[in-house]
């Protein structure tokens, strides 16, 4: 199975929103863009508690969009 990863934005230690989710690069390469991305962050951002974090968001194995699943069940 296919490892699915996500970056995270925190505003100090609450959590914001998923910025970004993918399941074609590995794992080093995202965590190597979150630590460019933070290392982009203008200062008064940085001192505001913004921040982005890795985050393994688990397998991907459904290759079904969420509206077919809905349809699906809709049926049953």
């Amino acid at each position: 199975m296919v490892e699915n990863y996500e970056i995270h934005c925190y505003h100090e230690d609450t959590f914001q929103y998923v910025v970004a989710r993918t399941n074609k690069w590995s794992e080093e390469k995202v965590k190597t863009d979150v630590q460019r991305m933070n290392n982009m962050l203008s200062s008064e951002l940085k001192i505001k508690g913004i921040r982005y974090v890795f985050a393994q968001a688990g397998q991907a194995g459904n290759k079904w969009s969420k509206n077919e699943r809905r349809k699906t069940s809709d049926t049953e």
